[in-house]
């Protein structure tokens, strides 16, 4: 489907080779804390009341033929709409979210961008990937949104296997989950600073 501010490929992977990708990553990828913020110089843990998460950092070289899918659907998405100047894929990131009874441990994650433009690093991510790897049975909440300006997203991008591709500067989130587990995986295209 095509829109100007996002593209998205309903079940291009199927519900197996999902099923069979988050079991291989929960034994293969030990958990790890969330980024921590940095304010200043001075690291800081990140606000639970913001993002709640499990991620693990899939190793790119260990996933080669998932990173060139991936990077197939964004060079797709990037000619098709954003005409972006873009490089390569250098992370992967699988996350999980779970609810929980305690609200401040819902699975989440608030309003964002995935631009670090205070970077030293001669690259910025330009385009976001978002792979959903659970069945929209699974979970409530935890839904995708884009910050209003955007055009919202249409119920489609939750079938398990969808591939969703956006400019890395836009806002967005991932809502509460209120219950059941959600799990994605999210990349990045990146290229030369935004301008």
């Amino acid at each position: 489907m095509r829109q100007e501010q996002w593209l998205f490929w309903e079940g291009v992977l199927d519900d197996i080779w999902c099923d069979e990708f988050v079991s291989n990553v929960l034994r293969l990828y030990p958990p790890e804390k969330t980024a921590l913020v940095v304010q200043g110089n001075e690291p800081i843990e990140p606000d639970p009341e913001f993002r709640e998460s499990e991620i693990r950092w899939l190793g790119v070289d260990r996933e080669k033929e998932l990173v060139e899918l991936l990077m197939g659907y964004a060079d797709r998405a990037n000619r098709d709409a954003f005409d972006l100047e873009t490089k390569w894929i250098n992370e992967l990131q699988f996350t999980t979210y779970k609810s929980s009874s305690n609200r401040k441990k819902m699975g989440k994650y608030g309003w964002h961008h995935d631009v670090d433009f205070k970077t030293p690093k001669p690259y910025h991510r330009k385009l976001s990937i978002t792979v959903q790897l659970s069945d929209p049975s699974d979970y409530e909440g935890g839904d995708f949104e884009f910050k209003p300006g955007i055009d919202p997203l249409p119920k489609e991008v939750k079938e398990k296997g969808t591939i969703l591709v956006f400019p890395s500067i836009y806002e967005h989130q991932v809502s509460p989950i209120t219950q059941g587990i959600r799990h994605s995986l999210v990349t990045w295209v990146e290229g030369p600073h935004w301008r």
